[in-house]
């Protein structure tokens, strides 16, 4: 999945009542195209990105990270695609995360108390056991390393087989976005192009936090990423097509990408 700086900048929202447990209907909108800033330059660029987030520490800087095959690693670029380098290990790009792997890391996401999130929710087989989002202390920039805080393993409650029947894939996600400290996930289906907004609810280390669903809607689409504004007050998602094609080759800072975009008020 390629994911573009347009996630945060831009999207057309439109707006509806989230009411949990219930199915919304989104109204039907065109495709909005992104325009391209520039082309994420060295190892943030040279993979598969998968996920991006405004940092609220540091202005000008987003972070972002590539999908499963690389080290676990984020990536600090600003809007013209340049990544800063590392003032400690000047031979290393990015800030590298001690005590974690990327098995399939698919988004991106920053806290209220300053936490960095790293979503390995990817579960294209829908046979993980393994769902976790990894946290850390947002680093400055130019680090090198950082280390690993906490990592809170999660599973869907409707889940009961793994992995799960081609009649029920639905439980990938490759978007996260938070409220304050609480973290929603909006999931990728491959049954239907219907997708599940869920909660986690006070995790807990160590043991196995099951997601709260909060409510459905239709995209149309498959959903490849998902943001929120900084007070949480209004949410917006990025879908492919329903084959999950799409168009653009290379990751790049942009103002729009051929994804759709939607978004609504918080959903609590």
């Amino acid at each position: 999945m390629n994911t573009h700086i347009g996630k945060i900048l831009a999207g057309v929202l439109f707006l509806v009542i989230a009411t949990p447990a219930a199915t919304i209907d989104l109204p039907k909108v065109a495709p909005v195209h992104l325009n391209p800033l520039a082309v994420l330059e060295g190892p943030a660029g040279s993979k598969e990105v998968s996920g991006i987030v405004a940092s609220r520490q540091w202005p000008g800087v987003f972070w972002v990270h590539n999908d499963s095959g690389d080290e676990p690693r984020i990536y600090p670029v600003d809007r013209q695609g340049r990544m800063r380098k590392s003032a400690r290990v000047a031979d290393a790009p990015g800030v590298l995360i001690g005590g974690v792997i990327n098995s399939d890391w698919e988004d991106i996401a920053v806290d209220a108390s300053g936490h960095v999130i790293v979503a390995d929710v990817g579960n294209n087989s829908n046979g993980r056991r393994d769902l976790a989002l990894h946290y850390i202390f947002e680093p400055e920039p130019t680090a090198g390393f950082t280390a690993l805080l906490m990592s809170f393993f999660v599973r869907y409650p409707e889940q009961k087989t793994w992995p799960a029947p081609k009649s029920d894939f639905n439980y990938d996600c490759e978007g996260i976005f938070t409220k304050g400290d609480t973290v929603y996930f909006v999931t990728k289906r491959r049954s239907d192009t219907l997708t599940r907004l869920y909660r986690l609810d006070q995790p807990r280390t160590g043991e196995m936090n099951v997601l709260t669903p909060v409510s459905d809607f239709d995209v149309r689409g498959r959903v490849t990423g998902a943001d929120a504004t900084p007070d949480g007050a209004a949410w917006r998602f990025s879908h492919t097509t329903p084959c999950g094609c799409s168009k653009r080759q290379r990751p790049a800072v942009t103002t729009g990408s051929p994804a759709r975009y939607g978004g609504c008020p918080s959903p609590v």
